[in-house]
């Protein structure tokens, strides 16, 4: 049992003990020295920015705008089969002669 050596926080907190610290730096931006020199960094940045949205973005995007309407029908078809009643013999007939005429033709 002494192969054992340290077990839960014990080494983290030794390293956070040990870890060296440094001060609070204050950083200040330049500012400009005419007005002719702030409208240049304006425009600079402002023409640099752009943004793509990719395919996706914009398919999901499109996907978020549609109504949810199928959720209707989704819970329509849940209380069918809740009571028993989405599932009728002529249903199960009619799935069961396409398949088969499927398999055969």
């Amino acid at each position: 049992m002494s192969e054992i050596s340290v077990i839960g926080n014990a080494a983290a907190n030794a390293a956070r003990q040990t870890a060296p610290t440094t001060a609070p730096v204050e950083v200040v931006a330049p500012e400009a020295t005419s007005e002719a020199a702030a409208s240049s960094n304006i425009e600079a940045t402002t023409t640099a920015d752009r943004v793509e949205f990719s395919e996706h973005a914009q398919l999901l995007e499109k996907v978020h705008q549609l109504p949810d309407v199928r959720q209707d029908k989704i819970d329509a078809i849940k209380d069918s089969i809740a009571n028993n009643t989405y599932l009728t013999n002529d249903k199960l007939d009619i799935a069961v002669n396409r398949m088969i005429d499927e398999m055969m033709g």
